[in-house]
């Protein structure tokens, strides 16, 4: 396995994937039916499979696959970063689209004035943008509830001074 795993789920664990890509974890939702063809994807991408199918276990694929709980988001959270000893590093949270799964850039106030509602761009100084899909982030009340979530499902995360 890679220093920085890569993750392919099914369309179930969408939840999961939004929460992989919050981390820092390059994370696909395979849109079609779970099987043959997102193994594929998987193998030709170097990407673990995440899925709650079972019989996806008893196909051939030279890959790594976890089958996950039915349990919500965040025990799902917890079991893939367990068994993958994962670390989370606050520094790599929130640099990855939630949307698109693609990087985000640095973007400036000047640069989001039209694209951020009038009380964020009088309250906040930082803003990252996807390249892709153009979502603008910044630093809100999301941060603190994401870093409560974590800690209500017992994931430990190293925590810097600074905001993402």
């Amino acid at each position: 396995m890679t220093a920085q795993p890569k993750f392919i789920t099914d369309a179930s664990l969408t939840g999961l994937a939004k929460w992989l890509r919050l981390l820092g974890y390059d994370t696909v939702v395979y849109s079609g039916k779970a099987g043959r063809p997102m193994m594929r994807q998987a193998q030709e991408q170097n990407r673990i499979v995440l899925t709650r199918r079972r019989d996806m276990l008893e196909r051939q694929f030279s890959g790594d696959i976890f089958l996950l709980p039915a349990a919500g988001a965040g025990p799902q959270l917890g079991f893939v970063i367990r068994k993958l000893s994962l670390k989370i590093d606050y520094n790599n949270m929130y640099r990855i689209c939630m949307i698109c799964n693609s990087r985000l850039s640095p973007a400036t106030r000047g640069e989001v004035h039209d694209q951020v509602p009038l009380f964020v761009y009088e309250n906040y100084d930082r803003y990252n943008r996807c390249d892709r899909c153009g979502k603008i982030y910044w630093p809100g009340t999301h941060v603190r509830n994401a870093l409560q979530f974590l800690k209500d499902n017992d994931i430990n995360v190293a925590v810097q001074d600074q905001m993402p």
